[in-house]
């Protein structure tokens, strides 16, 4: 999908305004992007998506949607559901004009990582081919998981994104950072997981970002709750910020904080202090 500019948005409509004043307030408070949320039930209503697609066009609104929690591309018994799941999906995106499909790829069950990823790996295939054939292109992103008992570490999703067409990963660094025990701290950390990204992509503009405070499990390993930026959980966002800036990065990164566009625009305000240093260089 390509991102224009460094956009800030939230993981669903605004708390702080009616959904009928959605895009126009996301404007009004300095946010660019949103993310549709599908988890439960995909749109299907044509007033509706059509509504969603004008108002956020003429509020210069990016859209991204993230796609049924209900997918598990892994599993034989829900294989073909989730298939479907996501060609609806597709489907719905396209409508209201947003480029991305952010989805949770599935779980390992019984599986052998590699066995899991393959499976998902030949079900996005299918999910491209069923996309393709009604004409719709756009980006399929599997979403790096904060559970390891759900396939989508970087490692996973960077595999997808390599072996089947249209498919980039939407990077959440809560789930990295809970997944791997509470691994981000600081720059360096995040400096790590772009440069894999990088060197595996060839490219670190134009993705999608997930973030949040994550609480860990009690077993020190994998995502509890999300908690609101501030909270003193991690990851931090502010080194982040600096790297977008310097980077001159361009994303859109979609707070899934409790507080959603408030959050939103802390992330912007702390990006924009972030640029300000940089320009005075």
């Amino acid at each position: 999908m390509l991102i224009d500019r460094i956009r800030f948005g939230p993981a669903g409509y605004p708390i702080d305004a009616p959904k009928e004043r959605a895009f126009s307030y996301l404007r009004e408070i300095g946010l660019d992007a949103m993310e549709y949320q599908a988890v439960r039930a995909i749109p299907k209503n044509e007033d509706v998506l059509s509504w969603v697609r004008k108002e956020a066009s003429e509020n210069d609104i990016m859209l991204s949607l993230h796609a049924p929690y209900a997918i598990n591309l892994c599993s034989e018994e829900k294989g073909e559901a989730s298939i479907k799941r996501l060609i609806d999906s597709g489907i719905a995106a396209s409508k209201m004009g947003a480029g991305h499909i952010t989805f949770h790829p599935g779980y390992y069950g019984k599986m052998s990582g590699e066995d899991a990823l393959r499976a998902a790996i030949e079900a996005l295939k299918r999910v491209r081919d069923g996309l393709n054939s009604l004409g719709i292109n756009l980006e399929l992103g599997p979403e790096t998981t904060g559970k390891p008992s759900q396939l989508g570490s970087l490692d996973e999703v960077l595999r997808m994104s390599e072996e089947v067409d249209g498919v980039r990963p939407t990077i959440d660094f809560a789930h990295i950072h809970a997944r791997e025990g509470g691994s981000i701290r600081g720059r360096g950390d995040y400096e790590r997981i772009l440069r894999t990204i990088e060197g595996r992509l060839g490219d670190l503009n134009g993705l999608i970002i997930h973030f949040t405070e994550v609480e860990l499990a009690k077993s020190g390993i994998g995502e509890r709750m999300h908690h609101d930026l501030g909270s003193g959980y991690g990851p931090p966002f502010e080194p982040l910020a600096e790297i977008i800036a310097e980077y001159g990065l361009r994303w859109i990164v979609i707070s899934e904080s409790p507080l959603l566009e408030r959050d939103s625009v802390k992330m912007r305000a702390l990006y924009m202090s972030a640029l300000s240093k940089v320009k005075d260089l």
